[in-house]
């Protein structure tokens, strides 16, 4: 089994494994911004002293190297890049949007 097919998708499940093992660790929603992939929706830990420990690190061709970036509650619309709050945006998928105009424009409406 390669690292992707043991990893992906299961960021969620492996970081809370590790918090429940080590309640020291604080599970962190955000982003990965790897390289080679781009962004990429992601959960990993975070120790007290602020270090990132990512259980699933090895899912991604750099390997955690890279920058880590926090959810902070607002979500970019995929088709204007406009900011809005998760609560006010609209979902298709793993797509979101700050309006209905702007998802009927990404499929084509």
């Amino acid at each position: 089994m390669t690292n992707y097919q043991k990893y992906r998708g299961k960021c969620k499940e492996f970081v809370d494994d590790a918090v429940k093992n080590d309640p020291s660790l604080t599970a962190v929603r955000g982003h990965y911004d790897c390289p080679i992939w781009g962004k990429q929706q992601h959960w990993w830990c975070v120790r007290q002293d602020g270090s990132i420990f990512d259980p699933t690190a090895k899912q991604f061709p750099s390997g955690g190297a890279f920058d880590y970036i926090a959810f902070d509650g607002n979500v970019e619309c995929d088709q204007c890049g406009r900011k809005s709050p998760e609560n006010e945006t609209t979902f298709n998928g793993n797509y979101g949007f700050c309006s209905t105009k702007c998802a009927m424009r990404f499929v084509g409406l």
